[in-house]
C-alpha cells in the first residue's frame, strides 16, 4: 500500500487537478525568464569549458541546450493560457528531465583526471547553481523539479566517484546537498498546495456567503413587497372612509352625532398612523428617501411637537415641556420632524408617571436635540436591539396601541440618511435619553407661509379627479364640493380626455391616482392631459402603493406626490403650493 502511495503522488495523473493545475500556473507565471536563463547558463558555460579545453564539442552541446529551449518556448506560447494540468504536468516532468540531463552529461564528459581544477571547481558551481535555481522556478510542483534535480546532480556525482581519492569529500557532499535541495522543495510545495487549497477553501466560504446574503435580500425584498401590497390595499378604503369623514365634519351635526364623529376620526387617525408608519418604513426600504437640506428654525418645530403631543401627554396626566431655543441646524425638515415625533411619542407610550423635557443644546458647531423622559427604561442587554424593525419591549401581547415596534427603526434609518448622530442613555426603571445631533446653518430660514390654510383660498377652483374606485371619486368631489370648488371625476384617461373634449375649461389642478385602468399610471395620465391642455397644469399624484419601484417612478414626474389615507390638510398644503408655483 506504501509503495501505490508514492506511486500516485509522484505521478501527476492521480493528483487533484485543480490544485495541480495552480501549480502548473505558478511554474508558467515564471516559465520565460527560467527558459532563458537555462539557455544563457548554457552558453556561458560552453564558452568557459571551450576556453579551459579548446574543444569543439561543447558547441555541439550547446546546440542541443538551445533545440531544447526553443522547443519549450514554442510550447508555451503555443498554450499561452489553455492547458491540461494533467497533460502539462507529464509533459513538464519530461521537459526538465532533458534538461537536466544535458547538464548532467556536460558534467560527465569533462570530469577527467587531466582536467584543470579550475574547470572541474566551474562545472560542481554550474551544477550546484543550476540545481538551486531550478528549485525557485519549479517547487510548485515537486515531481516537476525532482525530475531536473535527479537527472542534472547524478552526473558531478558520477564523475567526482570515477575519479575517486580527494574528490570523494565532494562525491558526499554532493549527496547531502542532493537530499537537502529535495527536502526544501518538499516544504516549498507543501506550503504552496496549503496556500491554493485555502484559497479554494475562502472561494467556496465567498460562494456560500454570497448565496446567503442573497437570501436575506430575497427574503427583504419579498417582505418589502408583501407591507407594500397590504398597505395599497388597505389605504383604499381607508382614504375613501377619511375623505367622507372630513366631508361629514362640515356639516351642521347635534351633540351626539358630533361625539360619535370624533370616535370614528380618532379610530380613523390611529388606522393611519400605523399605515403611515409602515409607508416610511417601506420608503427606508426602498431608498427613494432623498433629503432637502435647508436652515430649520428648531424653536418652531419644537413648538409645534409639544402642541401636536402635548394632549396626548396631557391626557395620561404626564408633563411635557420644551426649553426655547434660538439655535437653527441644517437639515431636512419634514425628516427631523418625523425623528423627534417618534422619539416623543415613544417616550409619552412608556412613560407612567413623571414626564419629558425636550431641549436643545449648542455643542461647538452642532446642535444636540435631547428628549428627556422618566419612562421604565431599557436594559444594557436590549440597547442596540430596540431599534431593530419589530423589536418592542414590554409588549409581549403585541398591544396594536403600543404601535409595530418600527418607530426607532425608522428614526435610525433616517439619522443614517440625514447624516445624523443618534445617542441613547438608559438607565432600566430610570428613563431614557435620546440625543440627535446635528450642524448648525448660518443660512436664512425660510418662512413655512404655507402652514395656514383657508378654505375660501378654494372656491372657484377647477380639480378634474381621475380614480378608478366609485367610492373614492364621490367621497374626494364630496370633500372639494364643500370648500366651493367645482369637480369633474373620471374612472380613467380615456374617460377624462372623452369628457373634456366635449368640456374642453382647463382644470385649475389636477388630481389623480397613480394605478389607473389600462394599465396606465396617473404619471402617463398627466403627461396626456398636459399634452391635451396645451398647458403645464399643477398636479397631485395620490398613491397608496409602497412598492420601492413604483415610489421611484411616481418621483420622477413633476407632480406632488400624497400618500394615502390623504389628510386633508395635507391636499391643501399641497395645492396651495402648486397654484402658488404656477
Amino acid at each position: 500500500m506504501n509503495v501505490i502511495r508514492r506511486v500516485q503522488y509522484w505521478l501527476p495523473i492521480f493528483r487533484k487537478e485543480n490544485i495541480l493545475r495552480e501549480q502548473i500556473r505558478l511554474i508558467h507565471n515564471n516559465y520565460v525568464v527560467a527558459v532563458i536563463a537555462y539557455w544563457l547558463t548554457s552558453l556561458i558555460a560552453s564558452i568557459v569549458v571551450y576556453l579551459f579545453s579548446n574543444d569543439l564539442t561543447i558547441f555541439i552541446w550547446l546546440t542541443g541546450t538551445s533545440a531544447i529551449t526553443v522547443y519549450s518556448l514554442l510550447h508555451y506560447f503555443r498554450l499561452a493560457k489553455n492547458f491540461n494540468p494533467l497533460a502539462e504536468a507529464r509533459y513538464q516532468t519530461g521537459i526538465l528531465f532533458v534538461m537536466g540531463s544535458l547538464f548532467g552529461l556536460l558534467s560527465i564528459i569533462y570530469i577527467k583526471p587531466d582536467s584543470d581544477p579550475v574547470l572541474l571547481a566551474y562545472i560542481i558551481m554550474l551544477s550546484a547553481g543550476a540545481a538551486a535555481g531550478a528549485l525557485v522556478m519549479q517547487a510548485p510542483c515537486l515531481p516537476v523539479y525532482t525530475a531536473f534535480l535527479l537527472s542534472s546532480m547524478p552526473g558531478p556525482f558520477v564523475g567526482f566517484l570515477i575519479l575517486g581519492g580527494v574528490y570523494y569529500g565532494i562525491v558526499a557532499a554532493i549527496v547531502i546537498y542532493i537530499l537537502v535541495l529535495y527536502y526544501c522543495g518538499y516544504n516549498m510545495e507543501r506550503t504552496v498546495k496549503h496556500s491554493i487549497e485555502l484559497r479554494f477553501a475562502n472561494v467556496d466560504l465567498i460562494d456560500k456567503l454570497q448565496s446567503a446574503v442573497g437570501s436575506a435580500e430575497k427574503a427583504n425584498r419579498d417582505k418589502s413587497v408583501f407591507l407594500a401590497s397590504a398597505s395599497h390595499d388597505l389605504r383604499q378604503p381607508l382614504h375613501a372612509m377619511g375623505l367622507f369623514i372630513e366631508t361629514m365634519g362640515q356639516l351642521d351635526l347635534n351633540q351626539q352625532q358630533t361625539n360619535v364623529l370624533k370616535h370614528i376620526n380618532l379610530a380613523s387617525d390611529a388606522t393611519r398612523d400605523m399605515l403611515n408608519t409602515l409607508l416610511n418604513f417601506s420608503k427606508l426600504d426602498a431608498g427613494v428617501i432623498e433629503p432637502t437640506f435647508e436652515a430649520v428654525d428648531l424653536q418652531n418645530l419644537l413648538a409645534k411637537l409639544e402642541q401636536e403631543l402635548g394632549a396626548t401627554a396631557d391626557g395620561k396626566q404626564l408633563f411635557y415641556r420644551s426649553r426655547e431655543t434660538n439655535l437653527v441646524a441644517h437639515t431636512d425638515p419634514a425628516l427631523l420632524e418625523l425623528i423627534l415625533r417618534n422619539i416623543i411619542s415613544n417616550a409619552i407610550r412608556y412613560t407612567k408617571t413623571g414626564g419629558l423635557l425636550v431641549s436643545c443644546r449648542r455643542r461647538d458647531n452642532y446642535a444636540s436635540i435631547e428628549v428627556w423622559d422618566t419612562g421604565i427604561g431599557i436594559p444594557d442587554t436590549e440597547q442596540g436591539n430596540i431599534f431593530k424593525e419589530f423589536h418592542q419591549l414590554g409588549n409581549p401581547e403585541r398591544d396594536r396601541q403600543k404601535g409595530f415596534g418600527l418607530g426607532l427603526a425608522i428614526v435610525k434609518g433616517l439619522c443614517e440618511t440625514l447624516g445624523a448622530e443618534l445617542i441613547l442613555n438608559s438607565r432600566l426603571g430610570k428613563g431614557s435619553t435620546f440625543k440627535i445631533v446635528l450642524p448648525l446653518s448660518n443660512e436664512p430660514i425660510i418662512s413655512d407661509a404655507l402652514s395656514t390654510i383657508d378654505e375660501k383660498d378654494f372656491i372657484g377652483l377647477h380639480f378634474l379627479f381621475i380614480d378608478d374606485d366609485e367610492s373614492i371619486r364621490a367621497a374626494m368631489k364630496s370633500l372639494l364640493n364643500s370648500w366651493g370648488s367645482y369637480c369633474t371625476t373620471a374612472e380613467s384617461l380615456d374617460h377624462a380626455l372623452f369628457l373634456k373634449e366635449n368640456n374642453n375649461t382647463v382644470p385649475d389642478v389636477l388630481i389623480v391616482d397613480y394605478r389607473l385602468r389600462e394599465n396606465k399610471t396617473g404619471g402617463e395620465a398627466i403627461i396626456a392631459l398636459r399634452k391635451h391642455f396645451n398647458k403645464k397644469v399643477p398636479a397631485v399624484i395620490v398613491t397608496g402603493d409602497t412598492a420601492a419601484d413604483r415610489l421611484r417612478e411616481a418621483q420622477e414626474y413633476d407632480a406632488t406626490l400624497l400618500h394615502k389615507p390623504v389628510v386633508v390638510s395635507e391636499l391643501q398644503i399641497a395645492i396651495k403650493d402648486l397654484l402658488r408655483k404656477a
